[in-house]
């Protein structure tokens, strides 16, 4: 009996951090607890985003991207994915590395982007983030994982890339930003 009690007191306390967290997520409350360098990447994410769509796409795009991570950290940390859920964390972040290794290559090459590309490995990612999360997490995250994953669309990475668009000194920022966490194995 006492180890059900544990075992609901433990998920109860789980919940709790999970809501808490959620309230918390902003850019301001962010600021205070990771590096410049990954602040300054979300602000020139959120910063991309405000000028693509609007200042409210803006905040919700960074608030539901602040949720996922702090979410699934907290599953992370309390160790709260089996076997096959682990597995498919290290394959995320594997193919997040991809990924980030990818765009800085086609910054640094003009027009070598492959947009097909980038949006099948984004796909693949956010399907692996989808599973993930499954048995975990409600609806509305799922829902807080497409709407980040539906910004980085073909049509927006064309955008971005284009040497002469309006985004190359964003992205060179955002380049910089990724290489630099990279280099720190931060990523």
């Amino acid at each position: 009996m006492a180890e059900a009690d544990g075992a609901a007191s433990k998920k109860l306390g789980l919940r709790v951090q999970k809501k808490l967290l959620g309230k918390l997520a902003s850019k301001k409350t962010v600021k205070a607890v990771v590096d410049d360098d990954t602040y300054s990447l979300i602000d020139e994410v959120a910063g991309l985003a405000a000028a693509e769509k609007d200042a409210k796409f803006s905040e919700k795009f960074v608030k539901d991207l602040i949720k996922i991570v702090l979410k699934i950290g907290i599953l992370l940390k309390n160790d709260q994915f089996d076997e096959a859920e682990h597995t498919t964390s290290v394959k995320f972040q594997r193919k997040l590395n991809s990924i980030v290794m990818t765009f800085i290559s086609f910054y640094e090459v003009d027009y070598s982007l492959d947009s097909a590309f980038l949006v099948q490995n984004v796909t693949a990612s956010r399907e692996m983030l989808h599973s993930l999360i499954q048995r975990h997490l409600t609806e509305k995250s799922h829902k807080r994982i497409d709407t980040v994953f539906d910004f980085f669309s073909q049509d927006m990475f064309e955008k971005l890339f284009d040497p002469s668009g309006p985004h190359r000194e964003r992205l060179g920022r955002i380049v910089a930003l990724l290489a630099k966490l990279v280099d720190e194995d931060k990523l």
